[in-house]
């Protein structure tokens, strides 16, 4: 069903340094402004006007069954050749359209269901288009083209899908059940099935308990009916609408009944359709196992991939239930039969099916221990016999010492021949399936064959040690993405495993793999795991020292992994502490270079090794002490506290600790900073002072504590902007006062859109709080550039409108819902939602918004003069707008350039003849990146001559990064590749890069510190 969508009217341009704008669409929101004032009436005319194209087709209908006309309702006049565009006839009770205007008709419907908007639409009107429609439907003959009435009924749906109340969606849902069933084509009633079908879907939780039994009713009675595509249909509404008892009583054997249907599309309806109620909390039969089992040898794919769903579930839902059978020796648990029969399906023919059996295997926890490690054990079968392989003959022949007389053709034959109807063959469903699905000929099975080995080894530490050696040989797998999710399975399951030395050689291989994307996985997964000997280790801290001085740029994922394998392996890294550091017995070794990345690895690796043994200290060089010390300092993060004597960090970092200890907690002084604010805003000299006094507090409480980051540096923009606009006020209530500079008043803008696009995990009361800042701001901007003459007042009064009807519009949908919410309206909230409720009843907006939105909404010609002589007293009187609460769930979306390194980049000269192109490689890694934000997100590079362009990165350049849990949700690592370019410069040169959001054109927020880097475009040279 095609529904269009409302667009809303255009994105209005802003603007700081008042260029402009091409032009002023004030009349538009002149009329938005009219259309909220002037109630509903003017909102409710605009919905549903493409239906009244249809008033010239319907003629006089009789009422329905049971129902009586409206009071007070004309009947609407019966149609002419002048309306229609054709000649129509009004006969009794009923008008017969002619062919011609009937696809008329048709068109007119097309039409109007591309048009149509069902947003926001009132009851009263929904019921209006609803018996609007419902008298077109009668007018139309039983023997004429089904295509108009399918059409009317897709019309009616969309009412459904869009009601708002209760009330709207029972009463499309009783004109569905009216009309389905006087309907005796099978095109309407399967369309109508699926419109039902579709209401569900959207407003389940709109649709009362009486309602779902008699749609689902209804659905059943289509069950008999001869065209297979109503059966699908009303299977789907069964699936959609029956309750949970009715499902279990009777819709479970009516729809396995039609598992043995001839048509492949009902089998496999019916077998989703049984899905569906147990999705949905009805209890399925255990009966139903073996009629799912039949239909897993299908023919038809669409059967297998249903049934294969289906035995899954009743699997997890039985998994104790016993199998009798004759033909097995011994009772079989359900789970474990459900499990040989999902291993048997990843020798399927479809890719599909082999795909969905691989992932299904992961969530069958419950299995035996026999049939899980069976996955991984090839057995040769000869008859239902274990075939001994060449090995184990060979082996058995040197046994016995006897010699060769080539007489033993065939002698591992075996001795008796067995009817293979009299062996159990549940148990062979399980041989060796996982290593079909590693050994798959698609990426798709080998990659979920993976995820299940991850899954089933997380829940079984004895299965982990057995998968380890399969784990370990996808790393050779020829697809990059198979080898990462190895790489991340592993590290997943690495608390349960040890690695050997044999393991070790294969994986410490994939170290030189060309994708960093490998290379940085591998590390991760080494610093999860444990080796067993001090080989191993000298192993894996060799080769990471190889692979770091081939790929430099892997230097901070090397540190990171050196950490862990300190922190996991003490005991063995010190026993070869003395080699690493090359630390002589007799003689004194020559101090070693400590901005050598090689020599930083070992360092950090002893390091993070003595803080769990400390005795290493005492082996290490004097030398080293004094390196400890500047890396403390220079590395906080990978270099922990040690006892070191003479190291002045040691010192330093106590004094901090317990100053810290003194003070309290971070909440608490945060807390205590809002206090004084609170009391320094009823002061009324020096107080511009004492607020930037207390905004240096929340910066430095910032940069102390990581975890109120976030929130303090939100408070602290939001009073940064708080005294902008404290200062520029003063210059607003004065006659001859200084207009103040344009890069003032930008600035301002600037931190009033960093507190809307760069900050997450705002509550109703802090996005309150930062519109009517803007609002402020806004006002601030139209009243000061008026003052000034000197800049056109067009851009600052578009922005003001702009954003008064923005808050306006958020305060109108919150009010909205907290009525709704106050009349009993179900509403399906989450944690996070709810909690926002909760602060919605206490956050209001000041009398300042209160009054300027009123202002605003009075005045009919918003013209820039207009607007300033109305709310010039406003803005010189207004108090000082509160702080929000501090809110901890707030985080700041920031950014970290890793290369470009910012210490060796003013090292290197880029140099590249003048006109061509230099590329550069970028990573970045961006902290609290939002989805949305990726859209958005720019990399700026500015030249020394002031020129700048814009990069956009690819969305597929943005990588979560990967930790020992899995993929972090909103901290991502941006790789890409960047190009320079420029005209010849006599000397070299600072370029700086740097990564912003660009939240409107022409304002980009910049999240981190630029990189610079040294750019030499040289001239051509010539007469080579």
């Amino acid at each position: 069903m095609a529904l269009a969508i409302k667009k809303p009217f255009g994105s209005y341009l802003e603007t700081v340094d008042s260029v402009p704008v091409k032009k002023l669409r004030l009349q538009t929101l002149v009329a938005d402004a009219k259309s909220g004032k002037g109630g509903k009436t003017a909102i409710a005319n605009r919905k549903l006007q493409a239906l009244s194209q249809l008033d010239a087709y319907v003629g006089n209908a009789p009422p329905l069954a049971g129902q009586a006309p409206r009071p007070g309702a004309q009947p609407p006049p019966p149609a002419t050749a002048a309306s229609t565009g054709s000649n129509a006839s009004v006969s009794g009770a009923s008008s017969n359209l002619t062919v011609t205007n009937s696809r008329e008709l048709l068109d007119l419907l097309v039409k109007i269901t591309d048009e149509i908007s069902y947003q926001d639409v009132e009851l009263a009107e929904l019921k209006e288009a609803a018996g609007k429609i419902m008298q077109l439907y009668q007018l139309q003959e039983r023997d004429s083209d089904t295509s108009i009435r399918v059409k009317l009924l897709e019309l009616l749906s969309g009412l459904g899908c869009e009601g708002t109340t209760e009330q709207a969606v029972t009463l499309i849902i009783d004109h569905f059940i009216y009309l389905l069933r006087r309907e005796s084509s099978q095109k309407v009633l399967a369309q109508g099935m699926m419109c039902l079908y579709r209401i569900g879907q959207r407003r389940k939780s709109m649709v009362p308990l009486a309602y779902n039994t008699q749609v689902a009713h209804l659905a059943k009675e289509q069950l008999r009916s001869g065209s297979t595509h109503t059966q699908k249909n009303a299977m789907l509404v069964i699936g959609r609408f029956a309750t949970k008892m009715e499902g279990e009583r009777h819709y479970v054997w009516k729809l396995a009944f039609y598992i043995d249907s001839q048509d492949s599309g009902v089998r496999a309806q019916a077998l989703h359709a049984l899905l569906s109620l147990g999705e949905r909390g009805s209890q399925l039969p255990a009966v139903l196992y073996k009629r799912a089992v039949e239909a897993m040898k299908d023919d038809y794919e669409c059967v297998r991939k249903e049934a294969l769903r289906l035995v899954f579930m009743l699997g997890n839902r039985h998994p104790d239930y016993i199998i009798p059978s004759d033909r097995q020796q011994d009772d079989l648990r359900m789970i474990d039969a459900a499990f040989s029969k999902v291993c048997e399906s990843l020798c399927d023919l479809s890719l599909q099916i082999r795909v969905l059996a691989a992932e299904l295997l992961g969530g069958m926890t419950a299995v035996s221990r026999e049939f899980l490690h069976q996955t991984l054990d090839k057995k040769l079968m000869s008859n239902l016999r274990r075939k001994r392989t060449a090995h184990e003959r060979g082996a058995r022949l040197v046994t016995s010492g006897e010699w060769s007389s080539g007489k033993r053709w065939a002698d591992d034959a075996p001795q008796e021949h067995l009817d293979a109807r009299s062996i159990s063959i549940i148990a062979s469903g399980a041989c060796g399936a996982l290593i079909h699905g590693l050994e798959d000929e698609f990426l798709e099975v080998r990659t979920a064959a993976v995820t299940s080995m991850c899954k089933l080894a997380l829940s079984r530490p004895d299965f982990a040690v057995t998968s380890l050696d399969f784990l370990v040989d996808m790393f050779n797998d020829e697809i990059e993405d198979v080898r990462l999710k190895a790489i991340y399975s592993l590290t997943a399951i690495a608390r349960h495993i040890v690695l050997r030395e044999d393991q070790l050689e294969i994986m410490l291989s994939s170290l030189e793999d060309y994708s960093v994307d490998v290379r940085e996985g591998l590390h991760l997964m080494l610093g999860a795991c444990r080796v067993s000997t001090q080989t191993c280790l000298l192993m894996v801290v060799q080769k990471l020292l190889d692979v770091l001085a081939k790929y430099p740029q892997d230097r901070h994922s090397t540190y990171a992994c050196m950490r862990k394998i300190g922190q996991k392996h003490p005991h063995l890294v010190m026993a070869v502490a003395v080699h690493l550091l090359y630390v002589h017995p007799f003689f004194e070794t020559p101090e070693r270079d400590v901005e050598d990345p090689a020599y930083l690895c070992v360092l950090i690796l002893v390091f993070n090794a003595a803080e769990h043994l400390v005795p290493i200290i005492s082996l290490l060089p004097t030398a080293t002490h004094r390196h400890y010390a500047y890396l403390r300092d220079s590395m906080p993060n990978l270099v922990p506290q040690l006892p070191i004597e003479g190291a002045s960090s040691a010192s330093a970092t106590h004094r901090i600790d317990l100053a810290m200890q003194q003070a309290g907690s971070s909440a608490e002084y945060l807390q205590m900073i809002l206090c004084h604010i609170e009391e320094i805003f009823t002061m009324t000299d020096e107080r511009v002072e004492l607020l930037k006094t207390a905004q240096f507090n929340l910066q430095r409480l910032g940069a102390i504590d990581a975890g109120m980051y976030g929130t303090s540096n939100f408070l602290e923009t939001f009073l940064a902007a708080q005294i902008q606009i404290e200062q520029m006020q003063r210059c607003a209530s004065t006659q001859r006062s200084r207009v103040p500079l344009k890069e003032s008043l930008a600035a301002l803008i600037r931190n009033c859109l960093k507190l809307q696009h760069t900050f997450s995990g705002l509550n109703y009361g802090d996005i309150l709080q930062v519109k009517q800042l803007r609002l402020r701001a806004s006002a601030l901007h139209l009243v000061l550039v008026v003052r000034d003459r000197s800049q056109s007042a067009l851009g600052p009064c578009q922005m003001l409108l702009q954003t008064a009807s923005d808050i306006g519009e958020f305060i109108k949908a919150n009010t909205k819902d907290d009525e709704e919410l106050s009349l009993g309206v179900p509403l399906p909230l989450l944690d996070s939602e709810k909690l926002k409720k909760e602060a919605s009843r206490d956050a209001q907006p000041d009398s300042f918004t209160r009054q300027l939105l009123s202002k605003l909404d009075a005045i009919s010609d918003p013209k820039p003069g207009r607007v300033f002589r109305e709310i010039l007293p406003l803005v010189q009187q207004a108090p000082p707008l509160a702080l929000p609460p501090a809110n901890e769930k707030i985080r700041r979306c920031v950014a970290n350039i890793l290369e470009p390194c910012p210490l060796q980049s003013q090292d290197n000269v880029i140099k590249v003849t003048a006109g061509l192109i230099a590329a550069v490689p970028f990573v970045a890694e961006i902290d609290n990146l939002l989805e949305s934000q990726k859209a958005d997100m720019r990399i700026k590079i500015k030249y020394p001559d002031q020129h700048m362009h814009t990069v956009v990165p690819k969305r597929s350049d943005f990588k979560p990064i990967m930790t020992d849990q899995g993929e972090h949700e909103t901290n991502v690592r941006l790789r890409t590749t960047i190009l320079l370019s420029h005209s010849v410069w006599t000397e070299a040169s600072l370029v700086e890069i740097q990564l912003c959001l660009a939240v409107r054109p022409g304002s980009e927020l910049e999240l981190c510190k630029p990189a610079k880097v040294l750019f030499a475009p040289k001239p051509v040279r010539r007469g080579i």
